[in-house]
């Protein structure tokens, strides 16, 4: 969110290869992450959270110089609506819209069960993002149950098959 090209630069002298800038930064910010990418070698992900035209968000993103989109619906946003009674937002709401606008891969994050994440390549985003529902129960930020490494492997065997059939 600030101090962009030094933030980059001290992630990718620790050896990442890939790095985040949030799209309510400040454009300048975006610029300076994307100079750092470029300078380090590594790649800069644009994360379109809390933007109100997640859309546009993610436009600007692509063409401050961004390699990837992060199409984001938050957990407190996500739980503080459901609490009002209203329907829980998902980042399948816009996904396609959010692929169409741009011209560099997207990737979905945010409540999504690990069906939806393996399915995000049906909607045009094809970096499967597999976060909480594997490691943490939604309610309680404890380590979810489960046999970790089938999951895994039904998801892996799931996401490589959409490269070789129609599914």
């Amino acid at each position: 969110m600030d101090g962009g090209w030094l933030e980059a630069q001290v992630m990718a002298k620790a050896g990442a290869t890939h790095v985040v800038v949030m799209a309510r930064a400040h454009p300048e910010t975006i610029k300076e992450v994307v100079k750092a990418g470029k300078d380090f070698g590594i790649s800069v992900m644009g994360d379109n959270l809390g933007c109100d035209d997640m859309v546009a968000a993610a436009r600007m993103l692509e063409d401050l110089g961004c390699d990837y989109i992060i199409h984001h619906i938050g957990y407190d946003e996500r739980r503080g609506i459901a609490a009002q009674g209203r329907r829980m937002p998902s980042p399948l709401d816009q996904l396609r819209d959010i692929v169409a606008a741009v011209n560099v891969p997207v990737q979905a994050v945010g409540g999504l069960t690990i069906e939806q994440a393996i399915d995000t390549p049906k909607y045009g985003a094809p970096l499967v993002v597999l976060g909480a529902p594997l490691t943490v129960d939604a309610d309680s930020f404890k380590t979810a149950s489960g046999d970790l490494g089938s999951i895994l492997k039904h998801i892996c065997d799931k996401v490589h098959s959409y490269g070789t059939s129609s599914s």
